[in-house]
């Protein structure tokens, strides 16, 4: 569970101060980014994702986390302001939201620029609506949703065929696609990207072999 620094449990525990505590929440949909500050005047954060500053919207909203059975993923819930349908007709856009990113942020105005003082990356799970209210139920991810082990290893087939083009794949050429394979008709020799072929000769062919990569 991430922790407010000393200098913040310090600032938040005075009888008065003239900087204000702001939570910002970054909801984030297929690289789609719905920016909300839970403040009267829109808020400019960099929130160190590689995007710069951004716009927060004020909005009305109000985060509370919950934890039912010791056993269970503590929840978060945020509810937040239907009164004009904005989010709700978001939520019937994104085919319910569930499964997208709800980034929630809070910062002192003392230290707009810097990081926040706390940062917390949750997966919305579930969402329902009201005349009143939309109410996003958040998680942490699920360790029992990751694949794992996460690559499949085998001697003649490219695991990176899935991202082609991609970090690992390294190609930047102008062909359109791959079989993965390294010496077929359309693979790896084709490319002139053999030095990336993601498979691996030396466990031999007898089956499939499994490991994991973190």
């Amino acid at each position: 569970m991430a922790v407010l620094s000393m200098a913040s449990q310090w600032d938040k525990s005075k009888l008065a101060s003239g900087d204000a505590w702001i939570i910002l929440l970054d909801l984030v949909w297929n690289n789609e980014h719905v920016r909300l500050a839970r403040n009267v005047d829109p808020v400019q954060f960099d929130a160190g994702d590689g995007l710069g500053i951004q716009t927060y919207q004020p909005f009305a909203f109000e985060v509370k986390a919950e934890q039912t059975a010791t056993s269970q993923l503590p929840t978060i819930s945020i509810a937040a302001s239907n009164v004009m349908r904005m989010l709700q007709g978001l939520i019937e856009q994104y085919g319910g939201l569930a499964g997208a990113n709800a980034n929630l942020y809070v910062y002192n105005t003392a230290h707009p620029a810097g990081e926040p003082d706390l940062a917390i990356s949750t997966t919305v799970m579930s969402t329902n609506s009201s005349a009143e209210f939309v109410n996003l139920t958040c998680s942490a991810a699920s360790p029992m949703r990751s694949l794992f082990p996460k690559f499949l290893y085998r001697a003649t087939f490219c695991m990176w065929v899935s991202n082609y083009k991609g970090k690992q794949c390294g190609y930047t050429g102008t062909i359109t696609n791959c079989d993965g394979t390294y010496s077929g008709a359309n693979g790896c020799l084709v490319h002139d990207n053999a030095t990336r072929f993601g498979a691996f000769p030396g466990i031999g062919t007898n089956g499939i072999a499994l490991a994991a990569q973190n």
